[in-house]
């Protein structure tokens, strides 16, 4: 990682001579109409690459005060490079991009969008560019998102045995509505595609609304929101409701008018699956009746939630085993789930994992499905808590108890777990 960020270093060094260069000689730059040998071109196209290489999610640029700021989300933390930038590169970096992504760049005042067909040895990577306006400049993020990657299968998603025979049974119902829920970047288009790959088949009309379309699904009619265009997420919904179709996937559910359609799309007789911003699914589905979706009508459609998160893997080349001591953190975490002489895992830190001890994700889960006591409680307007305790009574497991399962089986640690749940 040192030589890449050499590398980048190196070539910001060429574009801050080429600067200097063009304004002695008096000659106009920054008009994006650079070759792709010239300096900004090639450090542009090596700061993707990087990230790229890094497998990351988001590539943040961030002026600040006397320095740009570069910074890759890998594996849900974001990781700076050693160095700071100059903060004299920001404008062309900015102007380059914006070229690359189609965006205005005489526009600096307000939120820009974007995107890039960015073509690397690993495939064709879907660059999603947004700028805003901050303190010392414009901040841009750019999302990777790799459309020729493979889809995983449901066995693929790390389900525990009895969370993936209820999520069978859930996607398999023939009408019915379907929530994964979570913060962002925490999986959940990942497995709304996985759920559509169970169900794709050629006597099953699919299709889809979303704000991006993230990955091109085999025989599936996917719509993508443009709100410029008058097609926002209710918009394609009631489309959707025209055109014959079994099975209805939407991106997100972000306000009340799209929770509305969503729901009465169920109830006659559809297969929706959708998102939702929450925390867990107990607060999922007190989230739908704040946004004013009448608690008869959720009640008679809502047939599963599936929260999740996702928490770094241990790093597999360089793991180990540990005992815990009964009065270490572990033990505490563990409560009365520690045996004497319980050993847990962890990553010692090493190349392959830039010292952290971990590398890639997995998700953690826990599966709520919906019964006759939990419809009627659903009517008589239950609080949270006795609707959790009613959870707890038919067997429903959080996402803190797959998690500790997930610890004791040395996928990650009980600190990545607790750090992911319940601390900043």
């Amino acid at each position: 990682m040192l030589e890449q960020e050499a590398i980048l270093h190196q070539l910001s060094g060429q574009v801050l001579h080429s600067m200097q260069e063009r304004r002695q000689s008096s000659r106009p730059g920054g008009d994006g109409a650079e070759s792709q040998s010239a300096p900004i071109v090639r450090l542009v196209n090596r700061m993707i690459d990087f990230g790229i290489e890094l497998k990351a999610s988001d590539i943040h640029i961030e002026p600040q005060e006397s320095r740009l700021r570069l910074r890759y989300r890998v594996d849900g933390r974001l990781w700076e490079t050693g160095e700071a930038f100059p903060l004299r590169l920001h404008s062309m970096l900015t102007s380059r991009l914006k070229i690359m992504a189609g965006m205005d760049i005489s526009e600096h005042r307000r939120p820009l969008d974007g995107h890039i067909d960015y073509s690397c040895h690993d495939g064709k990577v879907d660059l999603r560019v947004a700028s805003v306006p901050v303190k010392h400049g414009e901040a841009i993020v750019i999302r990777l998102l790799n459309v020729e990657k493979r889809f995983r299968k449901i066995h693929e998603l790390g389900l525990s045995e009895k969370n993936r025979e209820s999520i069978l049974r859930l996607i398999h119902r023939p009408s019915g509505m379907l929530i994964a829920c979570g913060p962002m970047n925490s999986g959940k288009t990942t497995s709304l595609y996985a759920f559509l790959e169970e169900l794709n088949a050629p006597e099953i009309n699919i299709m889809t609304v979303e704000d991006p379309v993230e990955g091109v699904l085999r025989d599936v009619n996917q719509i993508e929101v443009n709100p410029k265009a008058g097609m926002g997420f209710a918009e394609g919904l009631r489309a959707i409701l025209r055109m014959d179709a079994n099975v209805i996937m939407v991106g997100e559910i972000r306000d009340e008018m799209t929770a509305q359609i969503a729901v009465r799309a169920a109830l006659t007789g559809h297969m929706l699956i959708t998102t939702l911003h929450a925390r867990d699914s107990i607060t999922a589905m007190f989230r739908l009746l704040e946004m004013g979706v009448p608690a008869y009508l959720l009640a008679a459609t809502l047939s599963g939630i599936v929260a999740q998160r996702l928490v770094r893997q241990i790093c597999p080349f360089c793991r180990e085993a540990y005992e815990v001591q009964p009065d270490s953190m572990e033990a505490i975490l563990m409560g009365d789930a520690f045996p004497s002489h319980q050993a847990l895992w962890r990553g010692r830190g090493c190349e392959k994992c830039r010292g952290t001890g971990f590398l890639g994700r997995l998700p953690l889960h826990e599966v709520l499905c919906m019964d006759g006591e939990f419809r009627q409680a659903m009517l008589k307007q239950k609080d949270a808590d006795s609707m959790e305790q009613l959870a707890h009574k038919k067997g429903f497991r959080r996402m803190w108890e797959d998690g500790l399962e997930k610890a004791l089986s040395g996928k990650t640690t009980l600190e990545e777990v607790r750090r992911v749940l319940y601390a900043p």
